[in-house]
């Protein structure tokens, strides 16, 4: 005779929120863009999640992170240059 096991695998909730969250969509609304003098102006739109830019237009997973990416609101996207993601804040003083 069989004996059943339990095949329950208990997660901590901020594991799980973390490893889960790839898979809810997250909207894109950064714009990266680049100036040249010699190729002009290109822009390149953020991933969300891990803040790289995205190769391709309205792709479905982040190539770089896998997160699920909603790009309802893209055209209304902020746009940001180079350097000024993680800059610190100045003091105006």
């Amino acid at each position: 005779m069989k004996q059943e096991t339990s095949s329950t695998i208990t997660i901590p909730r901020k594991t799980f929120l973390r490893l889960n969250g790839y898979r809810e969509p997250m909207p894109v609304n950064e714009i990266m863009m680049f100036s040249s003098s010699i190729c002009g102006d290109a822009s390149y739109y953020v991933c969300p999640k891990c803040k790289v830019t995205l190769e391709w237009e309205f792709m479905d997973f982040c190539d770089r992170c896998g997160q699920k990416l909603d790009w309802k609101g893209c055209k209304k996207a902020k746009i940001i240059y180079p350097g000024t993601q993680n800059a610190p804040a100045k003091n105006l003083k």
